[in-house]
């Protein structure tokens, strides 16, 4: 299948599933308000760095080694599923005894349950999704995500009537579980072995281990960039606040999906050893002033209508969304190109400049959330986010710009010409062979 249409299928069916991941996350913002949904969403950030510290990112080893025909899709979804199994169990030991000698904040206590569902639905989701997406299959992993969103979405309003709002909670944590469990069924479906276990070889799973160690320190030190602030807001705010910001930072997120969609393209673009560097650092650049170009016309918006839209959107008691969300324009557009130039540097086998950037993006934001969320609360936050994220989005600016004639200026500012260039070449086969826009 040609790039071009892969790279259409990602933005069709994962956009599918991010709207309807949006909607969901909506809806519960008005059913539950800024307080209680700011718990429940803190809660899920705590746990999500539990799946990716107990994942170990294995899920790209095992993708790796599908997607490049060096294992069959049994054995490693065999694996998969044992490592899955075996993880969520150790974690709800770990959480258990955790919670009887009171070492964790007895906000935990209430969601033990919770945190079982989620950890081992989205360990499934994330080796499951990882293996369809190496076969190149995007319809079948994120249409039946979307499907397990939408009966959540569907159920909510009878919250308060049939489902009590305890007993949807549980839902919405059980959704996580459903999830993976239907992506792993299906899998083994269409490898056409539900009921036969294959176990990888001792030279296959410490080529897995090889590969995942390597991505494992980089996912967790973006996480924790994107998110240690959820912690310093959660022990210094009130909940409502808590709440706010949670949406804020979800929002950004939003703005993301394009630019990471687009830098799937760059990757494999950049990873080309024959290709003439100096054209395609200025098809670099002009991808990057056109992403630019479209969140800052997003955000403009966004920053003119939110202080009334965002709690018609999100409900009354997010009336705190606004002045976050215009101290994070910077970080948004910042991250914009930083999404580019990672993809690559990935691709130029420079994955050094990443992590550099990102450790001192994150120091910046520990030390400046230290010295001023406790006194000026998530208004600090916003701000300090968006000069971490600026941090590193010029460290990798400045090692791009190396032995070329590039000023910081050539990121930003743009000629409209561009939008009909991208338009034509972006996911035209023969940007993709040659690196000219």
């Amino acid at each position: 299948m040609a790039l071009r249409n892969l790279i259409y299928q990602t933005i069709i069916w994962r956009g599918l599933y991010f709207l309807s991941v949006l909607v969901l996350n909506i809806m519960i913002a008005r059913y539950y308000e800024a307080s209680y949904s700011g718990i429940i969403y803190f809660v899920v950030n705590s746990y999500a760095l539990v799946v990716i510290a107990g994942s170990l990112s294995l899920e790209s080893g095992t993708s790796y080694f599908l997607a490049s025909g060096r294992a069959g899709p049994v054995e490693l979804g065999s694996f998969s599923l044992l490592w899955a199994i075996t993880v969520t169990a150790a974690i709800a030991v770990a959480l258990w005894l955790l919670l009887k000698l009171r070492l964790l904040p007895e906000v935990y206590d209430q969601y033990f349950m919770a945190a079982i569902l989620y950890t081992g639905g989205c360990i499934l989701s994330n080796f499951f999704t990882s293996l369809f997406y190496a076969k190149r299959s995007f319809l079948v992993p994120n249409l039946l995500m979307v499907i397990v969103n939408l009966l959540l979405i569907a159920m909510l309003p009878f919250t308060g009537n049939f489902i009590s709002r305890k007993g949807y909670i549980e839902l919405y944590f059980g959704g996580f579980l459903l999830q993976g469990v239907l992506l792993t069924i299906t899998f083994f479906m269409i490898a056409g072995s539900v009921q036969k276990v294959i176990l990888p070889g001792r030279k296959l799973v410490s080529g897995i281990f090889r590969y995942a160690f390597q991505a494992l320190g980089a996912n967790l030190l973006f996480f924790l960039l994107y998110r240690i602030d959820y912690w310093f807001v959660e022990r210094y705010c009130s909940a409502a606040d808590l709440g706010n910001y949670i949406q804020v930072s979800k929002l950004v997120q939003v703005f993301l999906i394009i630019p990471m969609m687009v830098a799937s393209a760059v990757f494999p673009v950049s990873a080309d050893k024959n290709r003439n560097i100096s054209d395609f650092k200025q098809s670099i650049l002009k991808i990057s002033r056109v992403l630019t170009s479209v969140s800052l016309v997003a955000c403009m918006l966004l920053a003119a209508l939110g202080h009334w839209l965002f709690p018609l959107i999100y409900g009354p008691t997010f009336n705190n969304m606004h002045i976050p969300f215009l101290l994070l324009i910077p970080g948004i557009l910042s991250l914009n190109t930083l999404s580019i130039l990672s993809a690559f540097f990935a691709g130029q086998n420079k994955v050094w400049v990443n992590l550099a950037g990102a450790v001192l993006g994150l120091l910046a934001i520990i030390i400046l959330d230290v010295a001023f969320i406790p006194r000026y609360g998530i208004v600090a936050a916003a701000l300090i986010s968006s000069i971490g994220y600026l941090v590193n989005m010029l460290f990798s600016a400045g090692h791009f710009k190396k032995g070329q004639h590039i000023t910081l200026a050539e990121f930003f500012y743009f000629n409209y010409k561009e939008f009909g260039e991208i338009k034509n070449h972006l996911m035209a086969e023969s940007f993709i062979k040659k690196g000219k826009a």
